[in-house]
């Protein structure tokens, strides 16, 4: 099974309500360059879930757009969900491919922890990892690619 992980692209800077955050025109153009440039990868995509927080799920909705297909908003996918928690949902998940769209710090204890790898892959802003696994585990992921937006 695959999974890709996407991280939000940049977003306004925070003011009263975080989960209200926009993605900037940078940050659009970063999903999009993303996008577009793994475009062969993503087309196997099958469901998309988003953070319900507005800057993921624009971001949702970008990639949606290029494959036409809905974006599932999942409430436990904020920033500060316990990992396990959303490595529990992947257990009844389905269809894979399933690409999911959120935040730091979540997307990087979910990629270095599928991975057994520490921190060794860092998560920008419109970060895309693709990661095997037969099954959903820490440690029992291997990552095919991590893609990260042009500069």
């Amino acid at each position: 099974m695959q999974l890709f992980i996407l991280r939000h692209g940049q977003a306004e800077p925070l003011e009263l309500d975080d989960a209200a955050r926009q993605l900037t025109e940078r940050g659009r153009a970063q999903v999009n360059w993303v996008c577009d440039r793994r475009r062969h990868e993503l087309a196997s995509v099958r469901t998309i879930w988003a953070s319900p927080y507005q800057r993921a799920r624009q971001t949702a909705q970008i990639v949606a757009d290029h494959l036409q297909l809905p974006v599932h908003i999942q409430e436990l996918l904020t920033g500060d969900t316990p990992p396990q928690r959303v490595l529990e949902a992947l257990a009844g998940a389905g269809p894979f491919p399933l690409l999911l769209a959120s935040h730091q710090p979540l997307v990087g204890s979910l990629v270095n922890g599928l991975c057994g790898s520490g921190g060794a892959h860092p998560m920008g802003t419109a970060s895309l990892a693709c990661l095997s696994a037969d099954v959903w585990a820490n440690g029992c992921a291997g990552l095919n690619w991590l893609q990260h937006p042009e500069p």
